[in-house]
């Protein structure tokens, strides 16, 4: 004896069949339309998941599209989607601001001597006079 149970198949063309392939149609055509929805709120620069998104998808029902969503949203709403513009001087300001740092990078910098250094290589060479000058802007600095 045999302890697995069979199933019986389900023939297509019973009535049970074509009620359940219906079914599984409308569920994979539910599945379909929601992603396509979901892509043109993503699409019209809105978020189902939360805030303006969320409250726009749950009531709209027109067509599938980000220019409609995103006129119904204004009209509706007076919501406008915010639109990030591009001045194309700040592109060239930041391609030139980039090509600069990589030019600083390579090139390497030339530090300004400090006035210490300057006063002990002034000292080591004996050059009073430069010495002395060093020395008296010192001292007209403390005062």
């Amino acid at each position: 004896m045999s302890d697995t149970v069979e199933t019986p198949e389900v023939d297509p063309d019973e009535p049970k069949g074509l009620r359940k392939q219906l079914a599984d149609a409308h569920a994979e055509l539910k599945v379909y339309k929601t992603k396509d929805r979901e892509a043109a709120f993503t699409d019209a620069g809105l978020d189902v998941s939360t805030g303006m998104g969320k409250a726009i998808s749950q009531v709209y029902e027109g067509e599938v599209s980000s220019e409609a969503i995103t006129k119904f949203a204004k009209d509706e709403y007076g919501y406008e989607i915010p639109v990030e513009e591009t001045n194309p001087q700040v592109t060239e300001i930041t391609q030139a601001q980039a090509r600069l740092d990589g030019v600083t990078e390579t090139a390497g910098s030339v530090a300004d001597p400090k006035e210490g250094d300057v006063l002990a290589k002034a000292e080591a060479e004996g050059d009073y006079a430069t010495t002395m000058a060093i020395k008296g802007q010192q001292l007209a600095d403390m005062l």
